[in-house]
């Protein structure tokens, strides 16, 4: 499925694209029909609802907008940087605030994982919501979020083609990079010159 998606995200044209083929795939993948993609906002600390399938008006107003000391699975792997799978969020202590929400939007169990791309960078977080307890197979989420990964790079790459430089800027940015570089050199051989000399 990762492959698959890799070449469904090809001929995304936007950020809004690539998280639609990115949700439609974990659904497919994990066969449910309830499911969100969330974008981070780093101005407000808040995870935001960018693509979803299935959710009532309720569900998308509480989950408008979601900070990592939130105890949803999505708000978790925030804090975690990892995948968070919450098998019946009527056991889950954490989740017991968003439990009647839940019900109401038909799902009994969640999984959520951080789009973190192949540099590092935090993107959102993919979650899929299951209708009965459930817990995806190891297989699934090393799936997931290798999709994950994949969705996280294509939304770097396009909002670096959406903002190009110009030359000039480009031919600024390397000469900065360079004068840095120097600098950091120059210094490096300053330190080594005083060790020699001591």
């Amino acid at each position: 499925m990762p492959d698959i998606l890799r070449h469904q995200l090809e001929p995304c044209s936007d950020r809004r694209s690539v998280l639609e083929c990115l949700l439609a795939g974990c659904l497919e993948l994990t066969g449910t029909v309830l499911g969100n993609v969330q974008v981070m906002d780093w101005k407000t600390g808040c995870l935001a609802i960018a693509a979803q399938r299935g959710f009532n008006e309720e569900f998308l107003r509480v989950f408008r907008c979601v900070k990592a000391d939130s105890g949803s699975a999505c708000g978790r792997a925030i804090k975690d940087r990892g995948s968070i799978v919450i098998e019946d969020v009527l056991l889950d202590r954490e989740f017991a605030p968003y439990r009647t929400i839940a019900l109401e939007a038909g799902f009994r169990a969640v999984q959520s994982t951080p789009l973190i791309s192949s540099s590092g960078a935090f993107l959102g977080v993919l979650s899929t919501h299951f209708p009965a307890t459930h817990r995806p197979l190891d297989s699934e989420m090393r799936a997931i979020r290798r999709m994950g990964e994949l969705a996280a790079n294509a939304m770097i790459r396009k909002q670096v083609e959406a903002q190009p430089m110009d030359a000039a800027e480009v031919a600024a940015e390397v000469a900065e990079r360079i004068r840095q570089g120097r600098e950091t050199v120059e210094r490096s051989y300053a330190v080594i010159r005083r060790l020699n000399a001591g």
